[in-house]
């Protein structure tokens, strides 16, 4: 169980909402067995002096009655407000998970994320979040209710005759602790069985829906569709167990129920004949026991699902205590007096490469406010080089500076301040175009956001747009072109405004025409700016100040474009491959 505690311990910042959900809770149950118990006395005590016409006119009808009315009112009320407590509790509880877990694995982007698809991801933060939430309202709440009923109910009957509380508990024990055990027993592993399959089943449709063109292209629909529908089916079948064990765990507690108020009956009523309390409180007695019941109804089907949950915590534990690959530090670093780009001696693997170098002892400088290519062919480490100057991984040996100071010395903020990217695999959000811009700088106006679509060469298309900033930018830009979605990139590295940027081949995928005219507005931007650009375009090329062309991780040779094709037959090679 100590998977659960990092979860329960989210509940203290949001306390008086659990103290209030389970106060009203408590009130709830507590008006219901009152209401119960006070019905059954009203109406075999009314029967009773009923009997007699000397009596009955003896009798005070008005303040049971009025008893009754005030148990109905407050168990409504209660129940009501309990209602709304509690879903405030599990929103208020929902939402610090989520900002909790996001919190976790942001410092693991991308180095350590990299392992889990998407369709994983996603199911963590969604399903596994969502089955949490359970935790308190379905589990701890409940439990801590259904104590303070028996301790409560127990007390009462012991007033009345002590062997009556110790038949209520025995039977109560029974259904609140052994029923729970054994059903929890029982759904333990069919539970993390459905948790584990419905995040199989999620994360293959994500994959499947995401990858559904290629998969209708090469004839693998089929297959992929009969793949997710057994899935599914074992899902249900799991499901359907899951259900036989629901409905036997209510048929239990029932019957210890009924158990409880016979065997209550059967003690009760030679005390009510040798004149130790009155007739009608068997009623009371017989009544209040089942009623007492129906706090711990909830118990057994909540431990049966404490499978799921656990397997839920596990999953996100899993992944929030991965270690951060990359570790900035707490102060920041003096600024760099110049921005010069020095690699010295860089070599880098994969975690999960074994001993396959992807960059070797690479040695690389960018003069401050020049431009550096980088070409090779797939696999040479291009956009690992990339990565490593953003810091996405750190080196395995060797360093990488800016102005002399080495990367790993600057915070976070000073590095994102410096370094920006504009790649074809920027994300765009399905959001505004606004929202998509102000992601670079929140608090950026009008004047700002015109200015860099300008410059971005957008500002014509945006303005034809009938809602402007306001329109939406579709699921990863879907409602806009291919270089309508790489200038909105462009401006919104234009608003950062960071002195070094990293072109990760921003022209890849459009057409000569586009490509020629995306490039012109990179290069007018980058006036004043370093750039490092990974690309093999010929427009690009003959406009950066130095190409470095690598081989297998390696450096093989350093220089302008032109001269590398006048001295490099490799490098010569290469290009008019590219270019063919």
């Amino acid at each position: 169980m100590k998977e659960l505690f990092p979860f329960i311990k989210l509940l203290h910042p949001h306390r008086l909402w659990a103290f209030w959900s389970l106060v009203t809770g408590i009130l709830t149950l507590f008006a219901s067995i009152g209401l119960l118990a006070l019905s059954g006395w009203f109406l075999s005590a009314s029967a009773v002096v009923g009997l007699s016409l000397t009596t009955a006119h003896l009798f005070n009808f008005h303040t049971p009655s009025a008893g009754v009315r005030g148990f109905a009112v407050l168990r409504t009320g209660a129940r009501y407000a309990e209602r709304v407590i509690s879903h405030e509790t599990t929103l208020r509880l929902l939402s610090s998970l989520r900002v909790w877990f996001y919190q976790k694995i942001e410092p693991q982007a991308p180095a350590s994320l990299y392992r889990h698809h998407s369709g994983d991801l996603l199911n963590r933060i969604v399903t596994d979040i969502d089955i949490l939430d359970s935790l308190f309202v379905r589990i701890l709440s409940p439990t801590i209710a259904a104590l303070t009923v028996a301790a409560a109910v127990s007390g009462l009957l012991w007033w009345l005759a002590p062997s009556l509380a110790l038949i209520f508990c025995f039977f109560f024990l029974l259904a609140g602790i052994m029923t729970p055990i054994l059903i929890g027993w029982l759904g333990r592993r069919i539970g993390a069985e459905i948790q584990k399959q419905q995040a199989l089943l999620r994360s293959n449709l994500v994959e499947d829906l995401q990858g559904m063109g290629d998969l209708v292209v090469y004839g693998a629909y089929h297959r992929h569709n009969n793949q997710r529908l057994t899935e599914s089916d074992r899902l249900l079948r799991l499901q359907q167990k899951m259900a036989m064990i629901s409905g036997g765990s209510t048929a239990l507690v029932s019957l210890f129920g009924g158990l409880a108020a016979l065997f209550a009956l059967y003690v009760a009523a030679p005390l009510a004949q040798n004149g130790h309390f009155s007739e009608p409180i068997l009623a009371l007695i017989a009544f209040g026991v089942l009623a007492a019941f129906e706090s711990i109804q909830p118990l057994p089907l909540a431990y049966q699902i404490l499978g799921k949950i656990r397997a839920a915590a596990e999953r996100l534990l899993e992944v929030s205590k991965a270690p951060s690959t990359v570790v900035f530090p707490a102060r920041p670093a003096p600024e760099p007096p110049d921005l010069v780009i020095d690699f010295s001696q860089v070599s880098f693997t994969y975690p999960e490469s074994g001993s396959n170098l992807v960059i070797d002892s690479v040695d690389l400088l960018i003069p401050m406010q020049s431009t550096m290519a980088l070409v090779g062919p797939s696999g040479s480490g291009k956009t690992t080089l990339a990565h490593l100057l953003t810091r996405f991984w750190d080196p395995d040996h060797g360093t990488i500076s800016i102005g002399c100071s080495d990367l790993r010395l600057f915070s976070e903020e000073q590095l994102r301040s410096m370094v920006t990217m504009v790649s074809q695999k920027a994300h765009i959000f399905n959001a505004t175009l606004r929202d998509n811009l102000l992601i670079a700088a929140p608090h950026a106006d009008e004047t700002q956001l015109r200015e860099a679509l300008e410059k971005a060469q957008l500002a014509d298309f945006v303005a034809g747009l009938p809602d402007g900033l306001e329109t939406w930018a579709g699921e990863n830009g879907s409602q806009l072109s291919g270089g309508e979605a790489r200038r909105l990139v462009l401006a919104r590295a234009l608003l950062k405004n960071a002195p070094i940027w990293i072109l990760d081949e921003p022209t890849e995928g459009l057409d000569n025409q586009t490509r020629r005219r995306f490039t012109e507005t990179i290069f007018t931007n980058l006036a004043g700016r370093s750039g490092l650009f990974i690309t093999h375009t010929q427009e690009a090329l003959a406009r950066v100040d130095q190409v470095c062309f690598l081989e297998n991780g390696r450096s093989i040779a350093c220089g302008s474009h032109e001269q590398l094709l006048a001295d490099n037959l490799r490098y010569r090679h290469f290009i008019g491959s590219r270019q063919a």
